[in-house]
């Protein structure tokens, strides 16, 4: 993360295949399910989903897109978000890889900003928040689905880590983020996600 490495497009789409629940797709399957290592430790559909600033990835236009981990909530996630967002595959975006551009854009500051202005997250190739589907998870399945949102995030989280490491450039996890202005950044309803950075 210093602030002038590049990553290539196809590396960093192999790196968010490995973030997605059910492995690659196949058939036409829907990621939702959590069975690839390591996310089948985790007996449910995946609730986490990750928003990414593109700051510096050969082949992809910096901004903003969103990683829809579970299918299921797409129509949810889209209309909880701002109506100017374009929401469109990025260009050769592997077919089973749920990846969406949202807007393009100088997003470093942003970044950085919201997360407690730490220059690690305008510096890398890229950074990312995840936000889960926290208050109809709660209600669905009880209290005790709280602290297991933080789970599924900790496992994405290490993927990512493990990952950039094995590409061969540096990740860290930003253990400080401001939760409020992210979601106004965003204009995603509280009622329905929550911000974990």
């Amino acid at each position: 993360m210093d602030s002038f490495t590049t990553m290539a497009r196809e590396t960093f789409y192999q790196m968010l295949l490995h973030c997605m629940p059910s492995g690659c797709g196949e058939n036409g399957q829907k990621q939702r399910t959590q069975l690839a290592l390591p996310f089948r430790a985790l007996p449910w559909d995946s609730e986490v989903h990750a928003v990414l600033f593109v700051h510096r990835v050969v082949g992809l236009p910096n901004g903003l897109y969103f990683l829809v981990r579970n299918e299921d909530s797409f129509g949810e996630l889209r209309t909880a978000t701002r109506s100017e967002f374009k929401w469109v595959k990025p260009d050769c975006c592997p077919d089973d890889l749920p990846l969406y551009e949202l807007a393009r854009g100088d997003y470093r500051e942003l970044s950085k900003r919201l997360s407690c202005h730490q220059d690690i997250a305008s510096d890398g190739c890229f950074s990312l928040g995840m936000v889960a589907h926290l208050e109809p998870s709660l209600q669905e399945r009880g209290a005790w689905m709280y602290p297991r949102l933080f789970w599924e995030t900790g496992v994405l989280g290490q993927v990512l880590y493990l990952e950039a490491h094995a590409v061969g450039v540096s990740a860290t996890g930003i253990g400080c983020f401001f939760d409020d202005p992210g979601m106004s950044s965003f204009s995603i309803f509280l009622k329905f996600i929550q911000g974990f950075m």
